[in-house]
């Protein structure tokens, strides 16, 4: 089953930060003190659940998160175009 890019990005995140057991707290503490990005643990959940989030924010939470290297599973990815209604 292939799911949406923009809900691939949220799991992918929610997924890293359990691997590394990083709490919403902490991951905001994180994103604050790296790239002066304010936000209470209540909006980051909100912007994850929503999973509408830009590409550069998903990075930078992948950044402070000492990510390295991601895999993506492309093939379980389903990219539709830029203008695309959710």
């Amino acid at each position: 089953m292939k799911v949406k890019l923009n809900d691939y990005a949220s799991n992918k995140l929610r997924a890293v930060m359990r691997e590394r057991r990083v709490t919403t707290k902490k991951i905001c503490e994180l994103l604050k003190k790296t790239f002066n990005i304010s936000l209470n643990e209540q909006s980051f959940n909100n912007k994850i659940s929503r999973a509408n989030f830009s590409a550069n924010f998903f990075f930078q939470c992948m950044y402070v998160l000492d990510v390295m290297h991601i895999n993506f599973d492309t093939n379980n990815i389903e990219i539709g175009v830029n203008n695309e209604k959710n």
